[in-house]
């Protein structure tokens, strides 16, 4: 990780060459000290690939555009599918009618500020803030390579996550006071939720480039988005592929007892049984045990065909190899943790067969994707994950709200609210009703200690000539 102090990082970058006048393009950036955006000409085969490139990218919301509810999912896995409500929530965006829009802009600003909040040290979540960070942190230094001569350079402002309940409140208090134009994190749902509220209050938009949790855009506060799918896209494929495809009935889960799995596996055990087959066992273990006997005992009087397995990748792993020993056959399932290395070195051979979710194929060859993976690599050393390309992208949808925008975080709050598409390095992206990413995951599989894609083509939004299977 670098070596810069982690509770308050300036990014700064030396200014490239001056650009022609444009619209929206490449290298657009705001003037410090006006609220009308001041942006650079487009320059494709010069700018890098990801910073605010060409605005195709991005597709804004039309007024008055109807969404399709529950995370177009297929309505047999709506709750109450088989009743017609008298009111459906999230097919239309949370407008915002609040001032703000046309408030002055600051005119003492040295910087354009973006707040981070990370995730507690030593936590289980702190390695993939740090991945989460670099992601940021490239997209920050490559804006402001980027911007003209007298624009105000990105200003990172950084906080590490507190250890406690409501910590993130303070966190997301405190960006308020150094008067961040926006924010990006968390990975917790509890700090997402927390931080979110306060978010409410000050009227900072915040960015939520990786917390899964399906309820976080549900609160019908109009000042955040989500860039990574949520719980919802990944069990609900999980569900119908085990359940349609291959004919399990007899379904087990043991996950984890802290929220992000407590969250997940309930969202999976009700599809499961809006599907009509219903969990045979829903069994905790405490996150860094290493034996579970009961549990495993318990799994195996009940006689499953597929387990779900749900927790920190080292413990599932361990457990994975730990139920074949007991003699359990069923298939074993999972999320998108399973891609992690700690999964495959405690499960061994036990991973074989084993089928997860995962968001996007990292060895594709999309040049958005390879681009981004060898500016990472120059830069930290080692390749992305998906943590690191969920923040680059957040990042370029702040970044690029703000170049457009001005240095006014409400007029900041419509552009990134109102995206239906956005392309990134991780592929593209709809956002539903409530902001949150609704672009359909990947199937994987381990076979022979190797990672297997199923083949799916890549999503493309309809004004590219794809097509969206709403459901109905």
């Amino acid at each position: 990780m670098n070596a810069s102090p982690f509770y308050l990082i300036a990014v700064f970058a030396a200014a490239s060459a001056a650009a022609a006048p444009a619209t929206d393009g490449p290298g657009a950036c705001a003037a410090g000290g006006s609220d009308s955006p001041m942006v650079a000409a487009a320059q494709p085969a010069q700018a890098p690939v990801g910073a605010a490139s060409a605005p195709s990218r991005f597709i804004h919301s039309t007024p008055g555009e109807e969404y399709p509810p529950y995370g177009e999912l297929p309505k047999e896995l709506w709750p109450f599918s088989n009743v017609e409500p008298y009111f459906r929530y999230f097919v239309t965006r949370m407008p915002f009618r609040g001032p703000g829009r046309d408030y002055p802009a600051p005119t003492d600003l040295k910087s354009l500020p973006i707040g981070l909040v990370d995730a507690p040290r030593g936590g289980a979540n702190w390695e993939r803030s740090v991945r989460t960070r670099e992601g940021i942190v490239l997209a920050i230094e490559e804006a402001n390579r980027e911007r003209r001569p007298g624009d105000l350079p990105f200003d990172l402002i950084e906080h590490e996550g507190i250890a406690q309940w409501g910590g993130a409140a303070n966190l997301a208090a405190q960006l308020a006071d150094e008067k961040v134009l926006g924010y990006l994190g968390t990975i917790d749902g509890t700090d997402a939720h927390v931080a979110l509220r306060v978010t409410l209050k000050t009227e900072i938009v915040m960015v939520n480039t990786s917390d899964p949790d399906q309820t976080l855009t549900e609160t019908q506060i109009p000042w955040l988005i989500r860039v990574m799918p949520d719980h919802r896209q990944e069990e609900g494929r999980l569900v119908e592929l085990m359940v349609r495809k291959l004919g399990c009935t007899r379904i087990a889960v043991l996950r984890t007892g802290d929220r992000f799995a407590r969250v997940g596996a309930h969202q999976f055990m009700d599809f499961a049984r809006r599907l009509g087959c219903p969990a045979v066992q829903e069994l905790l273990f405490t996150p860094g045990a290493t034996n579970i006997p009961y549990q495993i005992g318990a799994i195996k009087e009940s006689q499953p065909d597929a387990i779900f397995l749900m927790g920190e990748p080292a413990d599932i792993g361990r457990f994975a190899k730990q139920l074949r020993q007991a003699g359990i056959t069923a298939r074993f399932f999972g999320t998108d943790l399973m891609m992690e290395d700690a999964f495959l070195k405690n499960a061994g051979d036990a991973a074989e067969g084993t089928t997860f979710t995962f968001y996007f194929d990292p060895a594709r060859q999309d040049p958005l994707w390879t681009g981004f993976v060898a500016r990472y690599e120059q830069r930290w050393g080692h390749e992305p994950d998906a943590y690191a390309g969920f923040a680059y992208d957040g990042a370029q949808i702040m970044l690029h709200a703000m170049q457009l925008a001005g240095p006014n975080r409400w007029r900041i709050r419509d552009e990134v609210y109102d995206l239906d598409y956005y392309q990134g390095v991780t592929g593209w992206m709809r956002f539903d009703g409530t902001g949150s990413n609704t672009a359909p995951v990947r199937v994987v599989r381990y076979e022979h200690g190797q990672r297997v894609f199923e083949p799916q083509a890549e999503f493309v939004p309809p004004a590219f000539g794809g097509t969206v299977a709403h459901a109905p």
